[in-house]
């Protein structure tokens, strides 16, 4: 059992003992049940109550076990609360409470967040970006080895088109002043030109393979794209604080990517198309997988996507070695990475899993998005909106607004938004709900923390207390399992790849904590049972800073 912690070797002695063991749906029924017996019954041809007997001896041998009792065949558990409450204060008591080194000598990739060059970032990418940003906390908490990767679209048609107007249309003064929405602007004008004189998109296709061709003027405009919406994504990333181990970008692997779909075709993995509008083009034969035959290389010898993302894919896999390399992209593309995925495994490409975290939409009153008919809401709008309600509640609460608590409590607030649903489920953004002081939304579990915070601060310290003269009450010892169960639920969200899991569970935990501190006082309470109380409270505010953190909520300083 080394490594895990309390609740985890509570567990799994208990198994040891009488099978596996969850929390019962109501607390009278203990504090752990297992349907064990019925399994057991059948497979050896006996009664069930005799084999549930059986495990309730067992398990009441345990030195942690209270008392368990038989009803209609499940076992319920009842814990000695004094003993699991000293383990897991002990540990809980600890700043770093619920790390571990599961994953060491193990590095995992992490694609995510990943928006166009030359084009806003819109509430599109703050699902990627939140999701990406809270795996890599998870894993690297985990002791994993963790490569976060902003892999950007910097190449491809659009780029022929945005050179195209930018040579004819573009605004310089506009340009100094907002360099993105100019650039969204013209690329806008650009499909409203095109659509009256269509002769526009082949001069775009011309553009662009100049570009590819390493035409000197061409090159200077794409790297200056490239570098004006850098600094402009960098601004929302510091605030989610947020850093990348690697900028990369479809650009650095074009010529990989022609290199590689010749060796695909030497390799009988891929072919030359011969009809219709792909004709001459080469693709990968994978029709006998039900995958079609997507193109890895135009007739005209430029790459596309999926030729660039197999070459990244070759990078990382030769660079990292990694164990695990998670792609957090929007579910529309889920074709492309079973087409990835497949090229890869038929290559023989040695390296770990291949995961592609799809999710479903993020939809605002404002409706639907459009780059191309420029309806595009902007990440950092939707930030600085979260923003300014957080500090119109401020207002209205306490009068005095201080910024930087108003930018933890808004940004935190989109981010629990996100993070608290499934990635397959869609999302729609009720502002009223989001920005909630109470129930189910980012700004509670801040306000949890903050008034953990200042009961520790009222007391000073925490008193030594003798636990075996402490009797542990209801709301205390609710509390206390929740808290228990933090690194195991640390665990299931990085394994999952699903930092949702943490998000519910952190939600609970306030819930748990706040029935504690409606009915148990604290500080004018005195002796053991205000050091047992005020060491409940310093695990809870670990435990939950430790949750937060790993969901990249921040701690205000008052709320």
């Amino acid at each position: 059992m080394e490594g895990m912690y309390a609740w985890e070797r509570v567990k799994q002695r208990l198994s040891e003992a009488g099978g596996s063991f969850c929390e019962p749906p109501r607390e009278d029924m203990g504090d752990l049940s297992t349907s064990a017996a019925f399994k057991i019954a059948k497979e050896e041809g006996r009664e069930v109550l005799e084999v549930a007997s059986e495990i309730r001896e067992r398990v009441e041998r345990l030195d942690f076990v209270e008392r368990a009792e038989v009803v209609r065949g499940y076992v319920n558990v009842f814990l000695d609360r004094r003993r699991i409450c000293e383990l897991v204060l002990g540990e809980a008591s600890r700043e770093d409470y619920g790390r571990r080194s599961a994953g060491e000598g193990r590095t995992v990739v992490i694609d995510y967040s990943s928006p166009n060059v030359a084009k806003p970032m819109h509430v599109g990418h703050l699902r990627s970006t939140v999701i990406g940003g809270s795996l890599c906390r998870l894993y690297s908490f985990l002791g994993y080895r963790v490569v976060g990767i902003n892999y950007l679209g910097d190449v491809g048609t659009q780029f022929g088109k945005l050179i195209y107007a930018y040579k004819r249309w573009v605004d310089r003064e506009a340009l100094r002043r907002d360099p993105i929405k100019e650039l969204l602007r013209i690329y806008v004008k650009f499909h409203e030109e095109a659509e009256k004189r269509p002769e526009l998109e082949d001069e775009a296709r011309e553009e662009y393979r100049k570009l590819e061709e390493g035409d000197e003027e061409n090159v200077r405009l794409w790297r200056e794209f490239r570098e004006l919406s850098i600094e402009s994504f960098r601004r929302v990333y510091e605030l989610f604080g947020i850093e990348f181990e690697e900028f990369s970008g479809e650009s650095f692997y074009v010529e990989r990517a022609k290199e590689l779909a010749q060796e695909l075709l030497k390799a009988g993995i891929a072919k030359v198309w011969d009809r219709g509008e792909k004709k001459g083009a080469i693709v990968a034969d994978l029709e006998e997988y039900g995958l079609d035959h997507p193109v890895l290389l135009k007739s005209d010898g430029t790459t596309i996507y999926l030729s660039r993302d197999l070459a990244a894919l070759v990078d990382r896999c030769e660079k990292y070695r990694f164990y695990r390399a998670i792609y957090v992209v929007g579910r529309e593309q889920k074709l492309h990475f079973k087409q990835l995925f497949k090229i890869a495994e038929l290559m023989g490409l040695e390296c770990g899993g291949l995961y592609h975290l799809s999710f479903g939409h993020l939809k605002l009153p404002e409706g639907a998005l459009s780059t191309r008919k420029g309806r595009v809401v902007f990440a950092e709008e939707v930030l600085e909106r979260a923003i300014e309600l957080a500090r119109e509640e401020i207002r209205k609460r306490w009068g005095e607004v201080d910024e930087g608590d108003a930018v933890k409590i808004g940004v935190g607030a989109v981010v629990y938004a996100i993070l608290k649903v499934e990635p397959e489920k869609d999302i729609v953004f009720d502002w009223s709900k989001v920005l909630a002081f109470e129930g189910d939304a980012g700004p509670y579990l801040q306000y949890s923390l903050v008034r953990a915070k200042k009961i520790l601060e009222k007391a000073s310290d925490v008193p030594s207390f003798d636990i075996s003269r402490v009797e542990v009450g209801d709301p205390e010892w609710t509390l206390v399992k929740e808290i228990a169960k933090f690194p195991e639920i640390v665990l299931e969200a990085a394994e999952t790849m699903k930092p949702y899991v943490l998000a519910r569970y952190a939600r609970v935990l306030a819930d748990k904590f706040n029935k504690f501190y409606e009915k148990c006082p604290v500080i004018r309470e005195s002796g053991d049972v205000k050091g047992f109380r005020l060491s409940v409270v310093g695990a809870f505010y670990n435990t939950m800073r430790n949750a937060l953190r790993l969901l990249l909520i921040q701690e205000p300083e008052r709320m």
